[in-house]
């Protein structure tokens, strides 16, 4: 598993509307890639299945939270298939 944190500079909600926006979701899944949402609190949570073709790829789940400076998201990425297994 990976954890990384970054402070965005915007409000909750324009992270969100960034996160979540499909051209720009297109834009950081590249060509192949493709995601599968399993949970999504607006503003404050979002869990995406992350792939490529026949890849497992990974779990990913974004936290924003307000801060002083903007929002920090905390991103945390876990891989599956035999990956995760090879990494456990």
């Amino acid at each position: 598993m990976v954890a990384r944190d970054i402070t965005i500079d915007g409000d909750p909600d324009e992270v969100w509307e960034a996160l979540t926006d499909p051209e720009l979701l297109a834009q950081w899944l590249g060509d192949d890639g493709q995601a599968i949402v399993e949970e999504a609190e607006p503003s404050e949570r979002l869990v995406l299945w992350l792939y490529e073709n026949d890849d497992p790829g990974s779990r990913v789940e974004l936290r924003l939270v307000a801060v002083p400076d903007g929002t920090r998201v905390t991103v945390t990425e876990a891989p599956v298939g035999p990956f995760a297994l090879a990494t456990a």
